[in-house]
């Protein structure tokens, strides 16, 4: 059994919608993916907005660049 926890219907939406930009990571950040820390290393950031009657909502989420490889090819 992997670490990886299954995307339900609301983390599918944000899947749907994100956009991925490889970053480096200055300050910690944790891959949604495996949990692993990502820091001082590169990393993938999806992006999302949100909208609706008031302001829009970013939305951001990080993957470690292995899982984040593994990620695309299985989908």
């Amino acid at each position: 059994m992997s670490n990886n926890r299954w995307i339900d219907d609301a983390d599918g939406a944000f899947y749907r919608r994100a956009e991925w930009e490889e970053r480096f990571a200055l300050t910690p950040q944790r891959c949604d993916l495996s949990q692993k820390r990502i820091w001082l290393k590169k990393g993938f950031v999806g992006a999302a907005v949100w909208t609706g009657p008031g302001s829009p909502v970013w939305e951001y989420r990080w993957h470690n660049a292995q899982e984040h490889m593994m990620w695309l090819l299985k989908r």
